[in-house]
């Protein structure tokens, strides 16, 4: 079958894509864009046909937007550009670059892919534990465009305005009921002292995406904003990638860049795959350990000034309670 205009042949694919021949013969010659947005119908059908291990289909979307590792031992897709707001300089989305591999635009926090993604990486280390920094820091780029689709598509004053906008639309209920507490960190000189919660997490419906809301003005920001690493992360004018160096952040910026969201691969630990438990802390809990884990040097220095304290009360337990603090009047 020969390709038509805006099409490419299956050996393109194979070539650019990581492809295998299982994968490919679900294929065919398919136009450009859907082939190589990753969580589109066509990638996911692609994604599932594959005969590669886990561990490799783990690694696959990694290596199609060109996965490295750097100095700093933070994951940087090269073949990603990132978009900034033209005043602030903050990174409010990313792109492929010539015409590369990234995420479908219409891929929502509660899709299927992510899904089947983090399914797949259960299988692939749910015995062992996640050990793979470059699978472990790819859960960051989930987030940004899990913050992008929600910031960008829906209406609003507010991140947590435009985040009920979503649920109202989708009718997926959102999950309010998770603790917070490694989220609202401090200075280790202040713990033990019994402070009021400040930052909430929600959870996508299917308990992977996670979002971070500021629940009181603090010094950070308004109420009702998200928490997020991408409001803080800076881009190297001249390589284009993350500035991964600590000592080009301040204390003050590690805050935000250790309380920030983080894609769940398991949602909690009373989920079982192929027989195995406590998944939640094997792929996400302990990976994310400043210590032990797979973190990049940022967040690990980001840890030893921020620390998450174990006198810690939790607020917002439920939807009724966020609605009422923070949107009093208005309705969903």
């Amino acid at each position: 079958m020969a390709a038509g205009r805006g099409c490419i042949e299956t050996s393109e694919i194979k070539r650019d894509g990581y492809w295998d021949a299982a994968a490919l013969s679900a294929c065919g010659a398919v136009r450009r864009q859907e082939a190589k947005r990753i969580g589109s119908e066509l990638y996911r059908k692609m994604f599932l046909e594959s005969s590669y291990s886990a561990r490799a289909k783990a690694r696959l979307p990694i290596w199609q937007m060109g996965g490295v590792i750097d100095e700093y031992g933070m994951l940087q897709l090269t073949r990603l550009e990132f978009k900034t707001d033209s005043g602030s300089g903050r990174i409010t989305g990313m792109r492929a670059k010539d015409g590369g591999y990234c995420f479908d635009e219409e891929m929502e926090p509660n899709s299927l892919f992510l899904e089947e993604y983090a399914r797949t990486v259960a299988e692939a280390y749910g015995k062992s534990g996640l050990d793979c920094p470059f699978v472990h820091q790819f859960r960051m780029y989930i987030d940004l465009h899990n913050i992008s689709f929600i910031r960008t598509r829906y209406p609003g004053d507010t991140d947590l305005e435009k985040l009920l906008a979503y649920e109202k639309e989708t009718g997926e209920p959102l999950d309010y009921g998770s603790s917070s507490r490694l989220h609202n960190r401090k200075l280790k000189k202040e713990l033990g002292k019994r402070k009021r919660q400040v930052n909430d997490k929600i959870k996508s419906r299917n308990g992977l995406s996670e979002f971070i809301v500021r629940m009181r003005e603090d010094e950070y920001g308004e109420a009702g904003q998200f928490v997020t690493q991408w409001d803080y992360l800076k881009v190297d004018r001249n390589t284009g990638r993350l500035v991964s160096d600590p000592k080009a952040y301040t204390v003050k910026e590690y805050k935000s860049i250790v309380e920030t969201e983080s894609f769940n691969y398991c949602k909690n630990d009373r989920v079982r795959v192929a027989g195995i438990g406590r998944l939640h802390t094997r792929l996400d809990v302990d990976p994310a350990n400043g210590r032990t884990g797979y973190e990049n040097e940022l967040k690990r220095e980001g840890k030893k000034y921020w620390m998450a304290d174990k006198a810690y009360r939790e607020e917002y337990a439920g939807k009724r309670g966020l609605r009422t603090e923070l949107f009093s009047g208005k309705r969903f």
